[in-house]
């Protein structure tokens, strides 16, 4: 493939998940609304809400979720960094490269797992069964969306890390990388 191709993907993707995840991370601010809704009615006028607790975590699961590729386009996950910080950068890329095999796996576990999941659920347009009874197809959407964005997001680590293990060099320069999301 050519370069311009893998940098416009990588280019493409990282864009969408740096607006992804900005844009969800305001799904914060309802779910703060809602629980000091919740505690003011509960303890200032003893009248706790019915819809509160729920709302809470279907928002924060929704904000959780589809954080996640997000997080993986700003290496927010865990390493084993005693071991992995003392490897050179070209050595890290093909540690990654083996390791992506299990990110591969759970994320197309999840995708496939759960778009029969959302769909069923959509198509029935399913309801908690809790007191409150909210509609949940909604939100058992956003796991399907959330593990398409993080499989994209691999896969732009995925070309990084083979370009740097293939050829010694980084395929995007973390200036460069830097600059594209100003723009």
């Amino acid at each position: 493939m050519e370069v311009r191709f893998l940098l416009g993907f990588i280019g493409f993707v990282d864009a969408m998940n740096d607006r992804m995840g900005k844009i969800v991370s305001f799904l914060v601010y309802p779910v703060m609304l809602v629980l000091v809704y919740e505690v003011v009615m509960r303890y200032a006028f003893n009248s706790p809400t019915i819809w509160a607790h729920e709302t809470s975590c279907m928002l924060y699961g929704a904000h959780f979720v589809l954080g996640g590729a997000y997080a993986l386009r700003h290496d927010a996950f865990v390493n084993v960094e005693v071991f992995y910080m003392r490897f050179s950068r070209r050595t890290q890329a093909i540690v990654d490269l083996v390791t992506w095999t299990m990110f591969y796996v759970f994320v197309g576990v999840m995708l496939w797992k759960s778009l029969p999941w959302a769909w069923a659920s959509f198509l029935v347009r399913e309801f908690s069964s809790s007191t409150w009874g909210p509609p949940v197809w909604p939100v058992k959407w956003t796991i399907p969306f959330a593990a398409f964005f993080m499989l994209l997001q691999g896969m732009t680590k995925t070309i990084k890390d083979s370009y740097l293990a293939v050829t010694g060099r980084e395929l995007m320069p973390v200036a460069d990388t830097e600059e594209a999301v100003k723009s």
